[in-house]
């Protein structure tokens, strides 16, 4: 008896320890599994040199630590300058808009001859033009530049009331309207422009540049050679416009991802005057020769520019590593010429590199035309904390036939530039030297020119 009391009480308690045991390895309904023993969470952590080390891989998995939160990054600066370029003037209405503009270029020049000991001094206007553009109905763009070059400039055969200076009146130096079929189509606008008017020829990468975003002072001397044929000198022409502009129809436009330019025209050119009947022949009417044909191609390595004009430096916005070729002819005369343009911001400055090789030859269709051929380069960097620009050019005229109206020439020239406001306000100065064979000496010519811009 006394026995089985023993067993009795021995098996409880063995019961008892079994279903204690059982509730400490079984989770309660309200406590999750993944929750650690109290008596593991009361543990002191052991204070050792681990203490200051991040938290444990499993610890991060199941908290991890915020991260920290970073600083914004600074607002890219799309401008060069010491402020934002001002904001063009517009009028938008609908679909249509016009915009307003103004270029000014006072300037010092400082000019030798190769048949003079000393040198003229004129303080004049290089450029003062109103500038017209804008967009109608969507499709269709314009652009008028009204212009009075070299205002006021010495000029003894324009004596302008006796004062002996030049005022040849308001030229219209650009007239042209764009048609764009392809913005109908949404991202292929730039495949296709239609250009109508007085403009530039497609021809050098130098000669369809804006004025108002020249790198230099002004254009190469012998860019626009074929409409100063005949003279020495540029700006003097033999009856075309001595900007380079003609009048005729373009097309346009870029393609492959904005990597190929292309543009070809159909211009006026040379019109051939009438010949006069006489008592053995009957008169010819003037005008029947066939019309200027130009086209260029332009690979764009890097970005392309979907604009009319453009730049001899972008300011950094764009970068730009492009090479030209072109062809310009009406009957025998011909214009041809390859160019290479670099205009790459690198760190704190914006390097600028530009080559054109030309060659021409105006054959019995214009005479006065001399086989010959031209390398115009310049380089140089713009600087952007100080806005300065230090800038070298160079120029090489080789006539096939050395005569005292068709030399051979060497420009070697340099210059500083401050930017201030990029291409809205900006001072050049500009020192060449030029040894022209024949010619009893070397010249040189100094300009000094400050710009206001606003398109």
């Amino acid at each position: 008896m006394k026995l089985m009391r023993c067993s009795a009480v021995a098996v409880a308690v063995l019961l008892s320890s079994l279903h204690a045991f059982a509730q400490d390895e079984a989770p309660s309904a309200d406590e999750p599994e993944a929750a650690a023993p109290a008596e593991k969470k009361a543990e002191p952590e052991a204070p050792d040199e681990k203490t200051t080390e991040p938290a444990t891989a499993s610890a991060s998995v199941s908290a991890p630590a915020p991260a920290p939160t970073a600083a914004p990054a600074p607002a890219p600066v799309d401008y060069v300058g010491f402020t934002p370029p001002p904001e063009p003037f517009e009028i938008e209405k609908g679909t249509s808009k016009i915009r307003l503009g103004v270029l000014l270029q006072p300037q010092y020049a400082q000019e030798g001859a190769p048949d003079a000991e000393k040198t003229s001094k004129n303080l004049y206007l290089r450029r003062a033009g109103v500038i017209v553009g804008g967009t109608l109905v969507k499709y269709f763009d314009f652009f008028v530049n009204l212009d009075f070059p070299n205002l006021f400039k010495a000029d003894p055969a324009n004596q302008s009331g006796g004062t002996g200076k030049n005022a040849p009146g308001l030229n219209v130096q650009d007239a042209f309207a764009t048609f764009v079929p392809t913005r109908l189509f949404e991202g292929y606008a730039d495949y296709l422009k239609v250009d109508a008017g007085f403009m530039l020829p497609p021809v050098s990468y130098n000669g369809i540049q804006g004025a108002g975003t020249l790198y230099g002072v002004d254009y190469f001397v012998n860019t626009f050679r074929r409409n100063v044929y005949g003279t020495a000198d540029v700006f003097k022409s033999a009856g075309q416009s001595p900007g380079g502009r003609d009048a005729g129809v373009q097309l346009r436009g870029l393609m492959l991802g904005d990597h190929l330019e292309y543009r070809v025209g159909l211009f006026q050119g040379v019109r051939l005057g009438p010949v006069p009947s006489s008592t053995t022949s009957e008169a010819v009417v003037g005008g029947l020769n066939f019309f200027r044909l130009a086209g260029r191609l332009q690979a764009n390595i890097l970005d392309g520019d979907p604009n009319y004009f453009h730049q001899g430096t972008y300011l950094g916005k764009k970068k730009i590593l492009s090479i030209g070729a072109f062809y310009d002819f009406q009957d025998e005369y011909f214009f041809r010429g390859i160019d290479l343009m670099v205009d790459i911001p690198v760190g704190p400055v914006i390097l600028t590199a530009q080559a054109n090789l030309v060659q021409w030859d105006g054959g019995r269709f214009m005479p006065q035309l001399k086989p010959a051929s031209s390398l115009m380069a310049e380089a140089g960097v713009i600087i952007r904390p100080i806005m300065v620009s230090p800038f070298a050019r160079v120029e090489f005229l080789a006539n096939e036939k050395v005569t005292a109206t068709e030399p051979q020439e060497q420009r070697y020239g340099g210059g500083l530039s401050f930017w201030p406001f990029g291409h809205s306000s900006n001072l050049k100065a500009f020192f060449t030297t030029v040894q022209r064979r024949p010619a009893p000496h070397a010249f040189w010519a100094g300009y000094l020119q400050w710009q206001l811009y606003l398109y």
